[in-house]
């Protein structure tokens, strides 16, 4: 990918964006109008780190969990439920997909994901969980290629088999 757009001038890199993002509030960078500073704002410094080490895996990652939440939207128990457990686990089977067989990136990111200072221990075991499950049908979606939809499907079977867990 070229460092420059099409009318010559230099595109910042995901360094100059995270460090735009930190000193906005003293003013010395225009504001980004692409959304990304919002989501770099709430991001754990375990994230933060991740993005710095794997630009393009973490830009990868956030198209998985737009994905993710499109789907657990649709389904009952967004909040600790259903519906974030099978979020949770899809948008971890994703970001095993995109990282590759085996690769530790995924669990990498989701651990720093889950590692907030205000994150309730019974809700951090419940997802870490379900991000593990995530991890084993991104595997097995690798070794049999499953598109997405069966890899969803997949997912929606673990959850309505037990293999996830759903609520505190």
């Amino acid at each position: 990918m070229s460092n420059f757009f099409n009318n010559g001038q230099r595109m910042p890199n995901i360094f100059e964006r995270a460090r735009a993002c930190d000193n906005w509030n003293e003013g010395n960078f225009p504001p980004q109008e692409d959304g990304y500073k919002d989501k770099y704002y709430k991001l754990t410094d375990d994230e933060k780190s991740f993005v710095f080490r794997h630009p393009g895996y973490a830009f990868k990652f956030n198209a998985n969990a737009e994905k993710a939440k499109k789907v657990g939207r649709n389904l009952d128990g967004t909040v600790n439920g259903y519906g974030d457990a099978v979020r949770h686990c899809y948008w971890c089977a994703l970001n095993q997909v995109s990282a590759g067989y085996n690769s530790s990136l995924a669990e990498e990111y989701g651990n720093a994901h889950e590692n907030k200072p205000d994150n309730n221990i019974n809700e951090k075991q419940m997802d870490l969980h379900n991000n593990s499950v995530g991890y084993y049908l991104g595997n097995q979606a690798i070794i049999n290629g499953w598109s997405e939809e069966e890899l969803l499907n997949q997912v929606i079977n673990a959850a309505n088999n037990g293999k996830l867990k759903i609520g505190l």
